[in-house]
Parts: structure tokens; sequence; C-alpha cells
């Protein structure tokens, strides 16, 4: 009840989330932790870093409509996915990065001055035979860079470390922009489920689970997605999960290491992520159009002192500090996040899109407003302002210091938080 009655206590001027609108750009890419991302549909953002004529199908010819990915490995492993366009003869293209930096904004600016290179791509034309359109990393390829034409539409799977964090862009080169589906097949032995199996089997016996009530088997056209939480050691770990979109005005709310839920064809839903030690995370699923069962898994990474990371949803309107309307999700991920950690204590700080200036002034101001509003948030939920501190750095580390368009322009906007004990 108290969530509800804070939600309605804060003002949004629209509810509506628009997905594609935010993954334009290297540095605004979907964070994923979880094994399904989509169908996210690109909405005809162009990114002149990635298109490069006669690269031999190191890069793109030419960008048409690009989504960028970005997750990190869970343990060690070898990195298989595949994209699955909604429309089977779009013909989807890829590049994958590897990311040695420390901070996103630098492997951003070093991807834009051509100095890192894909490690894996393919360009290739839907399937000469079957005519679909699925493309991705697979374990029986054997080419590492695809170029254009009849070519294998699977390139060559990846031995990855934990820890490692990759950048995928996907370019839809089909005119309609069609919606595509990413299966991040990261393996999690322990907790694999397949239709048959019962439950006890698979999840520790000493585990805490809840579940909705469900048949054992696939429900005809539709979807049984069986969500797990993990460390990055693949050890089950106790979280509290708020998931939206399963009924119409119904919001989730349990304490568990694993749920069940039984979705219609393409329904979607939104799962916020807590435990005590831990970072928060969220992700986004959409079942499949087909009846199948799936295994969702959300992966925690520990709390650490001086660890900075950008809530890349919270957003602000033009020139005030005024929430946007998606930011609702992220405000009460980080209100979560504070309630079950409450020996840690933050900075949050605010930055301002404002090209051009000597950062003083009005820029310096604004920023200070909009990383103090995230701060009153905090502090109306009951936050103590004992473990939270605020200030504005106005134009200084702007992710595009000579924005070009308008999604660049809003991730200059931005808050960081940084852990401080």
């Amino acid at each position: 009840m108290k969530k509800l009655l804070l939600l309605v206590a804060i003002i949004f001027t629209d509810l509506t989330h628009v997905v594609a609108q935010k993954y334009a750009t290297c540095q605004t890419a979907a964070d994923i932790s979880c094994e399904t991302f989509g169908p996210v549909a690109p909405n005809g953002a162009k990114d002149k870093f990635v298109a490069k004529h006669h690269s031999h199908g190191l890069y793109f010819e030419e960008e048409h409509n690009i989504t960028w990915i970005t997750f990190e490995i869970p343990r060690d492993t070898i990195l298989t996915f595949e994209l699955i366009p909604q429309k089977p003869h779009d013909d989807i293209d890829f590049l994958l990065f590897k990311d040695d930096e420390d901070l996103t904004e630098v492997f951003c600016t070093k991807l834009g001055e051509h100095k890192i290179k894909p490690i894996r791509t393919n360009l290739a034309k839907p399937d000469s035979i079957t005519h679909m359109g699925n493309t991705g990393l697979s374990l029986t390829a054997t080419d590492t860079i695809v170029e254009l034409g009849y070519n294998p539409c699977f390139s060559k799977a990846l031995k990855v470390k934990k820890g490692e964090r990759y950048y995928l862009v996907v370019d839809n080169y089909t005119e309609a922009k069609g919606a595509f589906i990413f299966d991040l097949h990261l393996k999690f032995p322990k907790y694999i489920q397949t239709q048959t199996e019962d439950r006890s089997k698979v999840l520790n016996a000493s585990t805490d689970v809840a579940s909705v009530k469900t048949a054992s088997t696939v429900i005809p056209g539709k979807t049984i997605v069986n969500i797990v939480v993990t460390d990055s050691s693949g050890n089950p770990i106790k979280s509290q999960l708020d998931i939206t979109g399963v009924k119409q005005g119904q919001v989730i709310n349990v304490d568990t290491t694993a749920y069940r839920l039984v979705l219609n064809p393409r329904q979607g839903i939104n799962i916020n992520c807590n435990s005590l030690g831990y970072m928060f995370t969220h992700c986004n699923f959409y079942s499949p159009d087909t009846a199948s069962t799936i295994t969702l898994s959300i992966v925690l990474s520990r709390v650490e002192e001086h660890k900075s990371f950008i809530l890349k949803n919270i957003k602000f309107q033009e020139g005030v500090a005024i929430f946007t309307a998606s930011s609702q999700n992220e405000l009460m991920n980080l209100l979560e996040f504070m309630k079950n950690n409450p020996d840690v204590s933050i900075l949050i700080k605010g930055y301002v899109n404002d090209p051009g200036s000597d950062n003083s002034g009005a820029a310096k101001k604004l920023s200070k407003q909009r990383a103090q509003a995230v701060y009153d948030f905090l502090g109306v939920a009951g936050i103590s302002k004992k473990r939270m501190g605020f200030k504005g750095l106005g134009n200084e580390q702007m992710i595009y210091p000579k924005p070009a368009n308008a999604t660049q322009e809003e991730a200059n906007r931005r808050v960081e938080v940084e852990i401080m004990k």
C-alpha cells in the first residue's frame, strides 16, 4: 500500500513507456541481466560509428535501424546467443564488441574513434534454404566475421570469463523496422528446467520458492516462465521481486529465489529485483508467439564501496528538474535498494546537457536540482538523509560533448549514484 501511495504522490504527465526509443546509442544500450530480452523494435536510429564501407564484414556497410544491448558475463562459459526477428524474413545483422574499459563513457568514446573493433559479426542475408532471418553465435559455426551475401547466418561461439562485459549492436536491414527477440544463452546448469521436470529436482530443497499454481506441462499457446535469481557464482539469492504486467493494475510482490508465471503470447512484464548486499536490477520480458517453457535467470552483483552506476532510466524533462514518465520504475528500484541495504550510504550526482557553456551558474544549479529531486524522493519515502548526499556537476563529463540528436541530449541529462560505504 505504501508503494502505491508513493507512486500516486509522484505526478507523471505521460505513463507511456516506449522501449524502442532508449537503445539507439552505445551509451544508452539496454543493460541485460536476464536470458531473454524483447521483442524490441528499432526506431530508425542510425549510428555512424558502426558503419564503414568495404570493411569485409567487420562493420555494417551502412546503418539502418540500430539497437544497442550490453551484458556482463556471470561465469566462465561459452557464449552463444540468437537474434530472432518477429517477421521471419527480416534481415538482422549484428556486431559484437568486448568492453575492456572501466567506464562505459571511455568504451563508447574509443568506439567512436574507431579504436575498438568487433570480435564477432554477421551480415549474412536470411538463410537461403529456410528463408529464416535468425542469426547469432553458434557452437557449430566456424567463422568469426561473416560478410554480406548468402553466407552462414551464425558466427562462431565465444569463450568468455566471469565479469567481462560485451556490447552487441543490432541492425535491422529491412525497411519495415520489425521487432526482434534476443535470447542470451548463458549457461546456468543447476537451474535449467525442461517441460516435464519436477521443480523440486531442479531447485535446492532448502530454497524458498514461491509459485503461481500452473500445470506441469505447457499450456497451448502460452508460455511458462521460471524466474530464478542467483549471484555471479550461480548460487540462489532470496530477493524481493516486484512484477508488473501479469494482470492489469496488479503488482506481484514476493520474497523468493524462484517464481513461476504463465503468460499469454507476446505478453510483456517488468521485473524489479532487490536483495540485501546486492545491486538492484530490472528486466523487461516479452513472451514469444508460440507455447514454450523459459528459464529467466536474473544475476545480481554485490555492493562495492565507491562503485558508481548510472541510473539509466531516470530521465528529466528538458531544462527542468522534473522526472519523465519512464523514470518511475528506476526510482522505485533505487528506493527498494536503499530499504534493503540499511547500512549503505550514497552520493547522488546530477548532470545536464549544456554543450559549450563554462559550466557555471544555470548549468550547475540545474544539475544540483536534478540530484536533489532524487534525494527528496528518497527522503519523502522514508530514507534517512544521513545516508544520502547530493551535488550538481553541471556539464562536467558529458557523455556526448556535441550531441547530435535528442537521444544523446537525453543521455547527458543523467543521474549517477556512488556507493560511499
